[in-house]
């Protein structure tokens, strides 16, 4: 059989290619990328930390109030020193309301740096008969991912004191320290005891609720807004600032 007389074609034709081969060097594959975007350009430097704090990693506090029957003036008293948590570090630290009454929690908000939210929140609470559930409250606080401070405002404990010191161990073990306020006026001096020991366990405090000034109080909350923020050691660098600091300081276990 007798060949093709046929010319040859041509070989393809090649174009010229238009960025490194796959097997190119590592500099010819840096030349070839896009130019990576300014990081927050235009963000000053308070603007990038708060940026850095997403909603979701910002330190997170929860105030909780024992709202039975027997504690509406002193609700009353705490809400109206409420903005003390917010002012000391406006829109860096992210707080919920945690009541129970009635014999429940019956209110648990999302966690928020909004002041106005917050306030709006507690003026819809009212107190309720029922007995104490600081034990289900400090469950719930510990199923939450984030928060440094829990802030208890009570005056009477009738629930099982080892339970009780058993959600306070699990606090500690996620980073949580209670702050709890005790109402004498009540005369439980029992439940008293069993707040030291909440305090003690979650290297927190025990204070007296009945008796200080809606100023101190204002003071106090501010020194408990730095603590969960930044720690023991913020709150000892802004005592000289923070009247509430020197009063908490001696107190934290």
């Amino acid at each position: 059989m007798s060949r093709s007389n046929e010319p040859p074609k041509p070989p393809a034709r090649i174009g010229k290619p238009s960025g490194p081969a796959k097997n190119g060097t590592a500099l010819d594959r840096i030349r070839a990328a896009k130019p990576a975007k300014p990081l927050a350009s235009g963000l000053a430097k308070g603007d990038l930390l708060h940026a850095a704090l997403a909603p979701s990693q910002r330190p997170r506090l929860v105030f909780a109030f024992d709202a039975t029957a027997s504690r509406e003036s002193e609700w009353d008293t705490a809400r109206q020193v409420t903005d003390g948590l917010f002012s000391a570090l406006p829109g860096q630290l992210d707080v919920a309301l945690a009541v129970h009454g009635g014999g429940r929690v019956h209110t648990f908000t999302e966690f928020s740096s909004d002041s106005a939210l917050f306030r709006d929140k507690a003026a819809s609470v009212h107190c309720q008969a029922g007995p104490t559930m600081l034990v289900p409250l400090m469950e719930k606080v510990r199923s939450q991912t984030g928060v440094k401070v829990l802030i208890y405002i009570g005056d009477c404990f009738e629930e099982d004191a080892d339970a009780a010191f058993a959600a306070a161990d699990a606090l500690r073990l996620r980073g949580v320290k209670a702050i709890m306020f005790h109402d004498a006026s009540s005369g439980d001096h029992r439940a008293r005891t069993v707040f030291e020991e909440i305090a003690r366990r979650t290297g927190g405090a025990c204070l007296d609720f009945n008796g200080v000034r809606h100023d101190d109080l204002r003071d106090i909350l501010q020194a408990i807004a730095v603590l969960a923020y930044g720690g023991v050691k913020m709150l000892e660098q802004r005592k000289a600032q923070l009247p509430g600091a020197r009063r908490l300081l001696p107190f934290l276990g």
